[in-house]
């Protein structure tokens, strides 16, 4: 891997296809997902929210709309949307839609990549050690990669949950 705090997960190609926008309604933390067939990657920022925080809930989304504009303005074209702002009680809930995972990384200034094994190869991702299978057997990652370039992967080094459609085989 290209640093050693990278997390990794490989899921298997198919997908069993569950609603769209819907898939992040019910989370109770941050959340990212992304849509295999496509690419978009969908975010639901979930945080606590008090009283006390300076913003309301209509200048919370003002702010965060303007943020996600500029982003926009210097990547040239919109690569970050707002899907909506929320404060319920004493959370608050972001959801933003991003065209793809360098939308997704150049925004939270973070690696993510989100593809096929055989794409972050070619991305230059280092595949080399080993993974945790689902009962938390370690296997080489050679005989993960064995040919499987058709497994999705989605590598990244923050704190967050990841939503998927399908099954997560392996972990790093």
């Amino acid at each position: 891997m290209r640093q050693n705090r990278k997390f990794l997960i490989l899921c298997t190609a198919a997908a069993v296809m569950l609603g769209g926008c819907g898939k992040l309604d019910d989370v109770d933390r941050t959340t990212v997902y992304v849509d295999p067939d496509n690419g978009v990657v969908q975010e639901a920022i979930v945080e606590e929210y008090t009283d006390e925080d300076t913003y309301s809930e209509n200048e919370l989304e003002t702010f965060v709309e303007e943020d996600a504009a500029a982003y926009n303005e210097k990547a040239g074209e919109d690569s970050v949307t707002v899907s909506g702002v929320k404060v319920s009680g004493d959370e608050v809930r972001i959801l933003l839609r991003y065209t793809d995972s360098g939308a997704y990384a150049g925004y939270h200034l973070t690696d993510f990549f989100a593809g096929t094994l055989a794409e972050a190869q070619e991305e230059g991702y280092d595949f080399s050690g080993t993974f945790l299978d689902t009962e938390g057997t370690e296997i080489s990652a050679a005989d993960v990669l064995a040919g499987h370039p058709e497994y999705h992967v989605v590598i990244f080094e923050e704190l967050i949950q990841i939503l998927t459609d399908s099954e997560v085989l392996y972990v790093s």
